[in-house]
This record gives C-alpha cells, structure tokens and sequence, in this order.
C-alpha cells in the first residue's frame, strides 16, 4: 500500500539515528507543528496525531494548530525557525496483531533531519487488531515524547535567517533617564514597556529626541535578533499633537510606514497591519518613566456633553440626536481614520425636538469633502433582525476610539407602544446617543438614543435600550431645501460584521458640544 504523506515533509530522508540519553533536544524550540503520515486510508485513524500534540504540550511544548502561518503567533510568523516539525508514521495496516513500530522523524525550519526513530510498540491485551494498533501506536508515540526534558531555551537554536541591519545608538537604559530627566520632554518621550497580548514579542525601550525626530532604543526584547542600542522606530510629528508619522520595524527587522499617538502622556499605540491577512492590529506601549507626577498634564476637554452621529452626505450633513446639541453654543465634529484625528466646527441645520432628531453641516474650509456614502437609509426592520451600532461612549474614560455593539430588534415598539422607537438588545451607554443603528445589510434603520432607566421605572432592568426609527430622519432630511437623495443602496450587503465595521467607521464621528 502507499504511504499518503502530510503537506508539511514533502519527502523523509531516513536515516538511522537513535535517542540515546539525549533528553532535551527540543529545547530550542518554542513551538511544535505535527504532521502524520497515515497508513489507514484516512488521517489520525488511530489518534497518534491527538496523542502526540497531547505529550508534547504536556512537557510544555506548544502545539501550533494548522501549518497555515497567518494562524500561528506573531513571533512564530516573524522567525519560523522556533517552530519544530514532528512527524509521526503509522506502521502497516491494523491486518493482525502485529501492528509493527512507529516512526517519529524531526526536522528545523531549514528541513534538515534532527531526529530520526523507529519506535516499537509494546504488547498489549486487546481484542482486534483495529484495537491493538490504536493502543499501541498512540502510546509508543505519547511515551517516547514525555520522557523527554522539555524547557525552552532561545540560545540553543540557531537556525536563524539573515535579518536587515537597523541603526544603533550608544545609549543605555541609564543614559536615557538621565537625558529624561534634565531636559523639557515632548509627550512622546519616555521609557515604554509592551502591553502584551497573545503572540507579541515583549520589548522594552526609551524614546528620545534626534534632530527633529524620536527614535525608540531597545533595551530588551524577547526576540534575541534585537540587541540593546538598536533603533526599533522612528517618529516624525505631525501637525497634531500626540500624533506621530511611524517607520516601524517589525520583529524581523523589515520597517513599515503607520502611524501611531500618545494617550494622555502614558499610552503609546502603534497601528500595524499583517502582511498575510490584512487585519489590522494596534500594539500598545505603556510609558514607565518618567512617572506620571513629572509629566505635564494634559489639556482637559471643556466640553459640556458630547455624543455621537454619522454622515448622511459627503459634503458634511451629520445626522444625530436632538438632546446631544441641545444649549450648543459651539459644535466640533472629530472624524477619525487611518490617516489621523480631524476637528471641523459644524451649524445646526435643523432640529425636530419631538422626535428627538437633528441635522448638522459641518462648516469648515478644512472640511474637503467625504468619498461615496457606503450605506443606504431603509425604514423597515423585523423583530429578530440582527443589528449594531459604532459610536464614541463615555470617551472621556472608555477612551477616545470608537466603540462597537450588537444585538437585535426586540421590539417594533419603544416604551408604552411608542411607535417611533425599536426596542434593541444593543449595550448603549452615555456618548452612544446620535450614532446609527445598522441592520445586518449594513444599512441604517435608526439612530441610538436612549436606556432604559431602572431608577425611572423602579426595578432593576438590564439591556433595554431604543432607537429612533429612520423614517423620522428621513423626514427631517426631506425638509431642508435644496437636498439631493441620499444613498439607496448600500455595499456593506454580504459582508462579515467585521468588514462593514472597517468601512463605516470612517463615516460615524464624535460631537462635542460646548
């Protein structure tokens, strides 16, 4: 019978070799991807693959789950030779008793054979030869890997790839906070630390002013291609404050361009995206030094209230609640994307105070212009429709990036059979109201408005929240002279929640009232 083998060894060199007393020749290896090549007719029959991932991670090495890379950690993506490649040959068909050894072949990054073993399996009281192979094999397989010494050690793998040269600067942890100390500081100045999250390298490192740029040094990383000196980014102002243009270098050492800002002089993020999938990723950086009480604070926003709202056309007609602009005397509208942070004053245009809606036009000869409304407005929504809603809750403490929930119509009614409003299951909080409510087509049925309140109704309640119906934004809309018609269709149809979200958020802004 042919042997059907696994897509990650496209061929076995075999060669005889033997364990000896050498326990810990997995050492140098951070992750493990196994493969079996399978004699049954179809894959992990017996379970040797399932029992060989369950000993490995039982001696705490960690098993990657698909040999697609853009599933595997960021670390692994970046240097793959922390990866080691185990694959595990079943022996001849379970046509007797004698189920024969199990080959147990390992390989580096480079495809260059470390071990190389047939393992016998011991005897066992079964009753079929389908039984006794399944014992057997799984076990030969699970006992020669847990009787091995497995503790991860980065120096014992050298099987690297050649990595670009970055700039180096002769300063220490030491140096910098002597330079933090004694000089006036931008906000982006500071010793950092990563805030980790699965799969990111950790790195800690200073950033100082050069010329008329900060570079960040490295003072230690678990990825060993970084040496302490080494320039990890580099950041160019831009015309706002706490914003900065970014060459990144990655942790294999190849830069990109981003961009990246400071957070109330502690918080530094840094927008990356991942080469294989495209999915966008914000690495965050938490200042340790200087300590906060050394920093000059930030401006404090003097707004009186701020909320949400989204754009009805792209010359600058927003669209939200009528109780987020109410007493107004000034209207700023921040627009957030990939480029930056935007600040526009807006006029009110028309309010229906009734029905709780108002129209904005942003006024600003900063103000370019918007690409095509990527939604429609539609009036109707059935109970059980999933929906969700972006907008900018509480952004004085939730922070100042936009938020997203989801949920569904509960109702076609709001509070004593108002007829204006849905019932939704969409968490709502403070700053939510005026922002759009989206159907699962990516279309816009409403704008989020109110909770409600247990205080109001005198029991406790939970997730029971509203929204204007469009058809009163639509009539609103229809009053003003001159309007050209909104968008009727929508290009958000079809699309994952995560997709219709990078496309709407360009479109939904933050209103600050003052």
């Amino acid at each position: 019978m042919k042997l059907r083998f696994g897509t990650l060894l496209c061929c076995l060199v075999l060669t005889s070799m033997s364990l000896a007393q050498d326990y810990n020749f997995l050492n140098g290896f951070k992750y493990a991807l196994v493969s079996p090549i399978v004699n049954s007719g179809s894959r992990d029959a017996f379970g040797v693959e399932s029992k060989t991932i369950s000993a490995l991670e039982a001696i705490g090495l960690r098993c990657l789950k698909s040999p697609n890379a853009i599933d595997w950690p960021d670390d692994a993506q970046i240097e793959p030779c922390l990866i080691v490649y185990i694959t595990v040959t079943e022996g001849i068909a379970p046509n007797s008793f004698n189920c024969g050894s199990v080959r147990i072949s390992i390989k580096n990054c480079k495809n260059e054979l470390i071990k190389d073993e047939l393992v016998k399996s011991k005897n066992a009281i079964c009753s079929s030869p389908y039984e006794c192979c399944f014992y057997k094999w799984s076990e030969a397989s699970f006992t020669y890997f847990t009787k091995l010494k497995y503790q991860y050690n980065p120096e014992l793998n050298m099987d690297r790839t050649e990595y670009p040269a970055v700039e180096k600067i002769p300063m220490t942890e030491e140096s910098i906070k002597d330079y933090l100390t004694n000089n006036t500081l931008d906000p982006i100045e500071g010793i950092y630390k990563s805030y980790q999250r699965e799969g990111m390298p950790y790195y800690k490192f200073g950033i100082i002013r050069q010329n008329d740029k900060f570079k960040a040094i490295i003072f230690e990383s678990t990825l060993k291609i970084w040496n302490p000196g080494e320039v990890k980014a580099i950041f160019e102002p831009s015309s706002m404050l706490g914003f900065y243009s970014v060459r990144w270098y990655r942790g294999n050492k190849l830069s990109v361009e981003t961009f990246g800002n400071i957070e109330k002089n502690a918080a530094l993020t840094i927008e990356l995206t991942n080469p294989q999938t495209g999915v966008k990723t914000q690495d965050k950086f938490i200042k340790l030094f200087p300590v906060s009480e050394n920093l000059v604070p930030s401006k404090k926003d003097n707004s009186i209230a701020s909320g949400s709202g989204f754009f009805l056309t792209n010359n600058g007609i927003i669209a939200t609640n009528a109780h987020v602009i109410e007493g107004a005397s000034k209207i700023e509208i921040v627009i957030s994307n990939e480029i930056g942070i935007f600040k526009y004053k807006a006029k009110v245009l028309i309010v229906d105070s009734k029905n709780d809606v108002a129209l904005l036009q942003i006024e600003d000869a900063d103000f370019k212009g918007l690409s095509t409304i990527p939604y429609a407005i539609v009036e109707n929504c059935e109970v059980g429709t999933k929906v969700f809603t972006i907008g900018y809750p509480l952004n004085d403490i939730m922070g100042s990036n936009f938020k997203v929930t989801d949920g569904i119509i509960s109702s076609k009614s709001g509070i004593s059979d108002d007829i204006r409003y849905y019932q939704v299951t969409v968490p709502l909080q403070p700053g939510n109201s005026g922002g759009p409510l989206f159907n699962n087509e990516g279309s816009i049925i409403g704008i989020v408005s109110a909770k409600l309140n247990s205080k109001a109704v005198g029991t406790q309640v939970e997730n029971v929240n509203y929204a204007i119906k469009s058809s009163y934004l639509l009539n609103l809309y229809n009053m003003l002279p001159n309007t050209k018609p909104l968008s009727s269709s929508s290009i958000l149809a079809h699309k994952d929640l995560k997709d219709q979200v990078k496309i709407v958020k360009n479109f939904v802004c933050l209103i600050n009232v003052y």
